[in-house]
């Protein structure tokens, strides 16, 4: 079963891209999420989004030099650590 993303899911999968992050997006759910990984640069990370309602679960992002771990929950809050993601890490 291929992923179907939500509204909300798919504009964030859609901002990551524009922000110039590459998203794997895996053939099939792990149990009942779909773990899509994220990199740019210095930053690595993960997007689960629900299997069955496409939702956008949570995000976990670090910034590699200081291993600063960002992680927000609900589409709302991952949206909000989008717009304050720094083009070149956090910090400490």
């Amino acid at each position: 079963m291929p992923m179907q993303p939500n509204r909300s899911a798919s504009g964030i999968i859609q901002r990551l891209r524009n922000d110039g992050f590459t998203v794997n997006v895996p053939d099939k759910p792990y149990r009942r999420i779909y773990q899509l990984r994220l990199s740019r640069g210095w930053y690595f990370g993960t997007l689960d989004v629900s299997a069955d309602k496409g939702r956008a679960l949570r995000i976990s992002l670090t910034w590699q030099p200081n291993r600063s771990t960002r992680k927000r929950d609900g589409a709302t809050h991952i949206i909000g650590l989008l717009n304050t993601l720094p083009q070149h890490g956090w910090d400490n």
